[in-house]
């Protein structure tokens, strides 16, 4: 989805209010990368510097943005960014912009058509330690098997993520239904009561943005068994045109229908 190009007006602010940390991303002519990109920082308030000028490469005069996405739930949220940058721009090419960064994974991109491959990841970390262990997860099918494993009825899958001691804390648990699906957050055990085969897949991240590697169950469920022991009812009619021996002429339509009670 392409958002809004608009310029995130610049910001100028004394040297002993500065930010704690400063994070820059440049760009130039190549419509594929940034130039450069931080790739990790520290929970808190930041200044971000975008520069697309000609000290950075540019020598088109093309334009690019860094735009933070806020509309996937796989990322942050928490910070709207959407800085339109070009050499001749009333800037220089050279934007920045305070924001507050939480504990987590920011995806940035540049909204420009054709732009889409400059894009990229930012984690970022609890003050006072870095945290890039991902978390431990494990799911339990539960629910009546038949002798051959097969769950009768439905079956529910509970999933359990847990974080390394000291770590950030699990920000989020995922799970998928099929081998495609998209990721759902999961927050009650998961109840499948169609017939058939079936994988869940799930995942987990924690507060420093590391996610857990995708592990999936694998299960059967199986109709209950029927206390049905009655069989359908059936009739047929014959009709249509008859002698008086009671043959039909040229044809005769036969209507056969069934009831059942079970």
């Amino acid at each position: 989805m392409l958002l809004g190009l608009q310029a995130v007006p610049s910001t100028a602010r004394p040297e002993e209010t500065a930010a704690a940390q400063t994070l820059t991303w440049t760009a130039g002519d190549d419509i594929t990368r940034y130039t450069s990109a931080p790739t990790t920082a520290v929970a808190g308030q930041a200044t971000i510097v975008f520069e697309n000028s000609a000290a950075t490469g540019n020598t088109t005069g093309m334009p690019h943005t860094l735009t933070f996405v806020t509309s996937d739930p796989e990322f942050n949220s928490d910070v709207t960014l959407n800085i339109l940058a070009n050499p001749n721009d009333d800037m220089g090419g050279r934007h920045t912009a305070e924001v507050t960064l939480t504990p987590g994974r920011y995806f940035y991109h540049c909204t420009i058509p054709g732009h889409g491959q400059m894009q990229g990841i930012l984690v970022v970390t609890e003050g006072g330690g870095t945290d890039t262990t991902p978390p431990a997860t494990a799911a339990q099918v539960t629910g009546a098997q038949n002798a051959q494993g097969e769950y009768v009825g439905s079956a529910s899958v509970a999933i359990s993520a847990t974080d390394e001691a000291g770590g950030s804390g699990i920000d989020s648990v995922q799970y998928a239904v099929g081998d495609t699906s998209d990721w759902l957050p999961y927050t009650t055990p998961v109840v499948v009561d169609q017939a058939g085969r079936h994988t869940i897949r799930y995942r987990a991240l924690d507060k420093a943005g590391n996610v857990a590697a995708e592990k999936s169950v694998t299960f059967t469920v199986v109709p209950p068994a029927s206390d049905d022991t009655t069989p359908p009812e059936t009739s047929a009619t014959v009709t249509g045109e008859q002698d008086t021996d009671g043959a039909y002429f040229d044809m005769a339509t036969v209507t056969v229908s069934a009831s059942d009670t079970g």
